[in-house]
């Protein structure tokens, strides 16, 4: 297990590492699994979590760019190492972040 230290030196301060998303925390994986339209279920893999996201807020019209247009309840909200805390887990899978 990384400690926080750690996981901070591996992670860089503009990668993702998780999204908010109804006001929970949860990991990229399983937003993606969330998000993904129904004709990308077969083939998940081929798609990033960023990728997915782009095509569903393009589909609903949201302009990701601005977080402030919509709420975590539209849509995931990006969250970078700095915005968790130690010990902060996926909401939907419990995996650590």
């Amino acid at each position: 297990m990384t400690t926080s230290t750690e996981r901070e030196a591996l992670i860089g301060a503009t990668d993702i590492v998780a999204y908010y998303y109804g006001e929970k925390t949860v990991c990229p994986d399983c937003t993606k699994d969330l998000a993904a339209p129904y004709y990308l279920i077969d083939s998940p893999e081929s798609f990033s979590t960023e990728q997915v996201l782009d095509m569903a807020a393009k589909t609903a019209g949201i302009n990701r760019n601005d977080e402030n247009s919509y709420t975590s309840y539209e849509f995931p909200k990006v969250l970078y190492s700095d915005d968790l805390v130690d010990g902060e887990k996926c909401f939907v899978c419990d995996r650590p972040l």
